[in-house]
């Protein structure tokens, strides 16, 4: 592949990969549904008051995936590169970030909610639609741990990424795919696994702007070696 070509994948991956966890922080701001643990009427009326936030947020949220698949399937085809041909780690890293369609599934349970709301629906039959998208976002950590692990093994045999993002790859990945089982239990927090999920989150937050640099770095090394073999005119 010409450097340019590659040149212009790093950049868009690491604008993209930035661009997630600002529209993170954009989509954590708009708010969220309310805790399971108070009665279906009060959710239901706070649904009705915040619809236009929470419906920004679900919109929000379908950006950042769509960020984080683009992030995803560049690290992928930098990891090809740098594997060659007899590499695989960026098939099981490509499958794991393919894994966070999910979230867009979650976002679109949530416009479900807001909008059953919206028509009148009431009652316990709304239990069925509330939470799916908490649950369903909850389980695609796993497959982000799993891009996350696959893209640091793969990293750090190739030497594509930094020794320390590599090993904090390997703790938020492994702390991700274990926050995932944060669904069997009871309490409204997840428990144990539940804390697991939200520093598996939080350290992959950094594990994504540290590789997003890495990328933006890579761009810039090869431009400059675009510059040193063009031909010189005297």
């Amino acid at each position: 592949m010409p450097q340019s070509t590659n040149r212009s994948l790093d950049r868009l991956g690491a604008a993209s990969g930035l661009g997630a966890i600002a529209l993170l922080v954009v989509s954590a701001v708009t708010g969220e549904m309310p805790s399971p643990d108070t009665p279906i009427a009060s959710i239901a009326s706070d649904v009705q008051a915040h619809r236009s936030q929470l419906l920004l947020g679900a919109y929000t949220g379908v950006l950042m995936s769509l960020c984080l698949l683009v992030f995803g399937a560049v690290v992928a085809a930098m990891l090809r590169r740098a594997e060659g041909h007899e590499g695989g780690w960026w098939v099981v890293a490509l499958a794991g970030i393919c894994g966070m369609s999910l979230w867009i599934v979650a976002s679109a349970a949530a416009v479900t909610f807001v909008r059953a709301v919206d028509h009148g629906v009431r009652g316990d039959v709304l239990w069925i639609g509330y939470g799916f998208d908490h649950w369903v976002g909850v389980l695609a950590l796993a497959p982000l741990g799993l891009f996350i692990l696959a893209a640091s093994v793969g990293g750090r045999g190739t030497r594509a990424l930094a020794r320390w993002t590599t090993w904090l790859g390997f703790v938020s990945g492994s702390l991700l795919i274990a926050g995932a089982g944060s669904v069997t239990g009871d309490e409204v927090d997840g428990g144990p696994l539940g804390l697991a999920a939200v520093a598996g989150y939080l350290s992959a937050i950094v594990w994504i702007v540290a590789v997003s640099i890495r990328l933006w770095r890579r761009s810039d090394l090869a431009a400059a070696r675009i510059a040193e073999s063009a031909p010189q005119h005297v």
